[in-house]
């Protein structure tokens, strides 16, 4: 009796399906790491955009703060900085729209790994 001759058995099967079992998990936890960097690279993008906007408000504040003392004092001539203060605050607030805008219409997180995993169920059922 030769047993490389015969035909693959339950065990043979079973370790083959083992092994297809295994691939697919790995194929999923590299599509979730995939995902986890592009969620983190959204997150730092949006973190930048966010300063922009903090900082160019913050600019707004004080030019417009300073604009409307100095206007008060002098009450003539000053007109140019507030006109810049409020181009600042005016292009803080498109920013802080467009990160919202972002935000709200992102994809959840791991959308595509959860529907890999939504696609598997519905193989594994059939």
């Amino acid at each position: 009796m030769d047993d490389g001759d015969s035909k693959p058995g339950w065990l043979d099967s079973l370790r083959r399906t083992g092994d297809a079992l295994l691939g697919l998990v790995q194929n999923r936890f590299e599509l979730a790491g995939v995902e986890l960097q592009e969620e983190k690279i959204r997150a730092v993008n949006l973190l930048v955009w966010l300063s922009v906007a903090i900082a160019l408000g913050t600019a707004g504040l004080l030019i417009a703060t300073g604009a409307l003392a100095l206007f008060l004092w002098e009450k003539s001539g000053y007109a140019g900085l507030i006109a810049l203060a409020l181009v600042a605050l005016a292009g803080s607030a498109r920013i802080l729209h467009i990160i919202r805008r972002r935000i709200q219409t992102a994809p959840p997180p791991f959308a595509g790994t959860v529907d890999e995993f939504r696609k598997d169920r519905e193989c594994l059922k059939k």
